[in-house]
């Protein structure tokens, strides 16, 4: 079966309490959960740089190990989810919309410094958490691009990477990150494919509230979740 393990990337997006609307929520006591349960089992948690590092070199990491990601940028993850993966000693990456910075519920400029001066890498989630395979070639640009710049200039770090809203990607959406300076972009369809591993569409495993039981946790930190999954089209 070792020709099935991939090394999970977790994708997270609030870190709160429930507020009814359509958004992924893990309360803070069920992510603490899930920090204990991976401290105990020893995953390391590694950087997404990290596994993008071992990719290139063609030497991919093996073992005990697990990405954790966070998508949108929500204010929680900034004062819940921060302190947290401090307690455990943990790193993440964190996908911005500047579009959305400073608006209700999500973080402020001032936040998403912070989280980064505190070692959380930022990375790129569009302008305006856009469905780019609906959009013309120039506004694809316009979303990765723009979004790229605005963030350096915020934070005075480079942005590597890149996140796809929805998971939405085509061929030419990925041409454009590469053209944009990313060097690796999130998708988050699931499942086993033969091709080679894809920089730019590195797959992730969603996690819910339903994840706070540790036999679902184990199970997709297992390296082989995807063995039950089936490959969804990008687009």
């Amino acid at each position: 079966m070792a020709g099935w393990w991939t090394l999970p990337i977790l994708a997270y997006h609030r870190i709160g309490e429930p507020k009814g609307d359509h958004v992924p929520t893990v309360t803070p006591e069920s992510f603490e959960r899930q920090l204990a349960c991976m401290a105990r089992q020893r995953v390391t948690v590694v950087s997404l740089e990290a596994l993008v590092d071992s990719l290139d070199e063609g030497k991919p990491l093996r073992g005990r190990q697990a990405v954790i990601t966070f998508d949108d940028g929500y204010e929680e993850t900034s004062g819940v989810a921060a302190a947290l993966l401090r307690r455990f000693g943990f790193c993440a990456t964190v996908f911005v919309t500047p579009n959305e910075i400073g608006l209700p519920g999500f973080m402020t400029w001032d936040q998403v410094r912070s989280v980064a001066q505190d070692g959380m890498a930022v990375g790129s989630h569009t302008l305006h958490h856009a469905f780019l395979p609906l959009l013309s070639r120039d506004k694809i640009e316009h979303e990765l691009v723009e979004s790229k710049r605005i963030i350096e200039q915020h934070i005075g770090r480079p942005v590597s990477w890149l996140s796809y809203p929805v998971g939405g990607f085509t061929p030419e959406v990925q041409d454009v990150a590469r053209a944009a300076g990313y060097r690796a972009a999130c998708t988050t369809n699931r499942g086993i494919s033969k091709r080679a591993l894809d920089l730019f569409a590195l797959r992730r495993i969603k996690m819910t509230e339903l994840d706070r039981h540790d036999l679902s946790l184990r199970a997709k930190l297992s390296g082989y979740y995807d063995v039950f999954r089936r490959l969804e089209q990008p687009a």
